[in-house]
């Protein structure tokens, strides 16, 4: 009897340690259930604390992340600004086009000054200036052609000179008239050279839109009309290829084009100087 009851005293020792942690069919071993509720609330927990660190609206605890990401909604660029230096690309017309336009909008036989200064705007000096050197560069047989090229140059120079912004011209120059075919074979027969340098010339060098480069471009133009309008025959061209390029130079804003320009027309002035020279020597000679 003795034994018996030290035995069921073991067992019932024993018991509660089944129950604490008891097998299951498959063999592993289930925890209590204030553990397992315990551990669950952890988890959740720390899930909520991980989602809420690597969201970048809801993190507080990570402030660079947050920044990050306004910095990368700022700077989304829409779709639409994207067009506009196309289009404004497209509204650039160039001198050649200029040139045609003036040609096939006037069908007169004879153009004055007032319908080319018209046609080519009253705002832009360079485009005017390369206009009126062209009878020159490709010689008009037409008397007085020499007047018709430097009294223009010379008052559009002038403006330049003085820092206006638009071209204004008196009305006795604005009457005087051109030959359509004089002035339509100059300009078909200038074309090709001249949309050949259009395609080479390019924006070069910020001094060329300098309000004070202008007016010295304006006192050198000017300077080379008065040596156009000097009375030596075969003198003309060189001072009007030096303005035809100079012009063009300034309207494409190339400052390679004006130094060449420059270098032309400082090449003309010492070519009729010495001609001009040597006549007045031959004269002084003879006599």
């Amino acid at each position: 009897m003795p034994k018996l009851g030290s035995m069921t005293t073991e067992k019932l020792k024993k018991a509660p340690l089944k129950t604490a942690s008891s097998k299951s069919k498959t063999g592993s071993s289930e925890p209590a259930p204030k553990i397992l509720k315990a551990s669950t609330k952890k988890a959740k927990s720390t899930a909520k604390d991980w989602q809420e660190a690597t969201s970048p609206e809801k993190s507080t605890l990570n402030p660079l992340k947050k920044a990050v990401a306004k910095k990368r909604v700022n700077k989304v660029i829409p779709a639409e600004p994207e067009s506009e230096p196309a289009a404004k690309q497209s509204e650039v017309q160039r001198t050649s086009d200029v040139l045609k336009a003036l040609l096939e909008n006037n069908s007169d036989e004879w153009f004055t000054v007032e319908q080319i200064c018209a046609g080519l705007g009253t705002s832009s000096f360079g485009v005017s200036l390369l206009a009126f050197s062209i009878p020159e560069v490709v010689p008009i047989p037409v008397p007085g052609i020499s007047a018709i090229v430097a009294l223009p140059t010379g008052v559009v120079s002038a403006q330049m000179i003085a820092g206006k912004k638009e071209l204004r011209l008196p009305k006795w120059l604005l009457r005087r008239k051109v030959p359509r075919k004089a002035l339509s074979a100059a300009i078909h027969a200038i074309l090709p050279a001249l949309k050949r340098i259009e395609k080479g010339a390019k924006p070069r060098g910020r001094w060329v839109s300098n309000p004070l480069t202008q007016r010295l471009l304006g006192l050198f133009i000017f300077v080379l009309a008065l040596f156009i309008a000097l009375p030596i025959p075969a003198t003309n061209m060189p001072p009007a290829i030096a303005i035809f390029v100079t012009s063009l130079g300034m309207v494409e804003r190339d400052g390679v084009l004006i130094c060449a320009g420059i270098l032309i027309g400082l090449a003309s002035m010492v070519l009729i100087g010495a001609l001009a020279l040597g006549s007045f020597s031959l004269l002084r000679g003879l006599f």
